[in-house]
């Protein structure tokens, strides 16, 4: 007759398991302890109903894993209704109603489910079609408008001319953009706790401050200027100082298409100094080519963000103390792009 043998710690720790554990569990420490007092596995198996086999596969399980072999083995749960719905669901949402012959611009979870008991013969709950819709990657939000920007007619002439300067050897290759720091606070996403929302006070007045950037695609140097004005005058006033900083050879210049840098007088200027060209960007597409926009992204995350100041001059303070700690690697790693790129690719 196969029989358990017990230690007092083993006793206990069966009692234990006896006392606290839920339903079939304790019943089959009670298997155990039985044993150990002498009952056959057929006597348990009559006591509680159960197979002499079943009690006497738990004692063995008991006997060789302890009181962990006593517990249920990991279920794999009930299968899913339709295992391929999360598929079907991401096909059919990720084309618009219309391409389904629909009238309406966007799905809801009532057209998705009327769509795929016609289209699929498929009977879904709404709340196991959503289930699936998250799981597809989908959420409930609003989209943004896009406006439509006119095509550039002078684009590709464009493009041309900068892949022209992105290879030209031993030329200055300078990305140049501005931007505007107020002294209201810009507005971002950040933890709070729930039911307190963060207020952040405002300035009786507000201001801003203008800021030139220049940054040595090759070299990874970066100038920057603080004005009060971002005007032609200004623009070529810097424009000057690189010709200072750069005496020998061309240097070339990227810029987008504001009007600061295609007025008459940074044109004239422009003639009187051939040394320097400027580089102009196909229209619209300057926050993407131009990294320098990269850079205003970084500053005013850090020091913009749900921070107001109270004076133009703390504001320059925490600008200049950004760019203390901005160094040439960090200008190349935070404004890494095809442009950066082909620029390094000419390097000797």
């Amino acid at each position: 007759m196969f029989r358990i043998t017990l230690n007092d710690t083993e006793k206990a720790e069966l009692h234990q398991v006896a006392r606290q554990a839920v339903g079939r569990v304790s019943e089959r420490a009670h298997f155990v302890l039985l044993s150990a007092q002498g009952y056959s596995s057929p006597k348990i198996g009559e006591l509680f109903g159960y197979e002499a086999q079943t009690v006497r596969n738990w004692l063995m399980n008991y006997q060789d894993q302890g009181c962990k072999g006593l517990a249920d083995a990991l279920r794999s749960g009930r299968p899913k209704k339709e295992p391929y719905l999360t598929a079907i669901v991401q096909a059919q949402a990720s084309q618009p109603p219309p391409n389904s012959g629909y009238l309406q611009a966007c799905w809801t979870v009532a057209l998705l489910v009327l769509h795929l008991a016609q289209r699929f013969r498929m009977t879904v709950k709404p709340s196991t079609l959503r289930r699936a819709l998250h799981c597809a990657g989908f959420h409930w939000t609003r989209p943004k408008l896009a406006p439509a920007h006119r095509r550039d007619p002078q684009r590709q002439a464009k493009e041309d001319r900068l892949k022209q300067v992105l290879t030209t050897p031993g030329a200055t290759l300078i990305a140049e953009d501005e931007c505007d720091l107020h002294l209201l606070a810009v507005v971002r996403a950040m933890w709070q706790r729930i039911g307190a929302q963060t207020r952040i006070p405002t300035p009786g007045k507000n201001a801003k401050r203008g800021v030139f950037g220049f940054l040595n695609l090759r070299t990874g140097a970066w100038f920057y200027h603080l004005t009060e004005h971002k005007r032609s005058a200004n623009f070529i006033s810097f424009l000057a100082q690189l010709l200072v900083a750069y005496p020998l050879g061309l240097i070339f210049v990227l810029v987008d298409n504001a009007s600061i840098h295609t007025s008459k007088a940074v044109k004239q200027w422009i003639t009187e100094n051939p040394r320097l060209e400027l580089v102009y960007l196909p229209t619209y597409s300057g926050h993407k080519l131009n990294p320098v926009e990269k850079v205003w992204w970084a500053l005013k995350a850090e020091i913009a963000a749900n921070r107001c100041f109270k004076s133009l001059k703390d504001l320059d303070v925490a600008i200049q103390r950004f760019f203390v700690r901005f160094t040439p690697s960090d200008a190349i790693k935070l404004a890494n792009s095809e442009i950066i790129r082909s620029a390094h690719a000419c390097l000797p």
